[in-house]
């Protein structure tokens, strides 16, 4: 699908990329939830014990691959809106990619737990006519990427403009919340 008469052309959208808050929030909280507790221990006098070699081994060990983890997905998820089919990729550790011409879409919606809410992401979810279901999380504009997919799709298959996936993202990140 991705021939030379099928490039990401201008007005099409995309390329639509990851959020870096998303991705590196959670190794952030981590590594700062055990530096808080060895720097608390320590103060505490008990610096030398189990608990505080844990968190030496955490913060040595671990913070590293998390970090590395959130980096490798930061520059492999893509979704590309083409003129004739899907691209997206998941992002590390899957390292295929999906051509998916737009005829076999059947659904696409946008699903934003409280880290999306938070870093203002969401994974964009789309399910196929055989009902086989391809999700791209920790996208950054994930509802501006829904707008183009379905614009892209044949007028049979788009969704009603009063369906519940099509109401816009809020201004505010808290603001469904309510």
């Amino acid at each position: 699908m991705r021939g030379v008469n099928d490039n990401p052309q201008p007005g099409y959208g995309g390329p639509f990329l990851p959020s870096a808050l998303s991705l590196f929030l959670p190794s952030l909280v981590i590594l700062s939830g055990y530096g808080l507790a060895l720097a608390g221990l320590v103060v505490a006098g008990r610096g030398d014990g189990a608990l505080a070699r844990l968190c030496i081994v955490v913060l040595a060990l671990g913070g590293p691959f998390l970090i590395a983890h959130a980096t490798l997905r930061f520059f492999t998820i893509r979704v590309a809106v083409m003129p004739r089919a899907l691209y997206m990729h998941r992002g590390f550790p899957s390292s295929e990619a999906q051509d998916i011409p737009y005829r076999l879409i059947d659904r696409v919606a946008v699903r934003r737990g409280l880290a999306g809410r938070i870093s203002g992401g969401g994974a964009l979810v789309v399910t196929l006519l055989g009902g086989r279901r391809i999700v791209v999380g920790d996208l950054k504009h994930p509802h501006q990427a829904r707008a183009a997919i379905v614009r892209q799709m044949p007028d049979e298959a788009r969704p009603a403009p009063d369906s519940p996936e099509t109401k816009p993202e809020p201004s505010r990140p808290f603001a469904s919340a309510r």
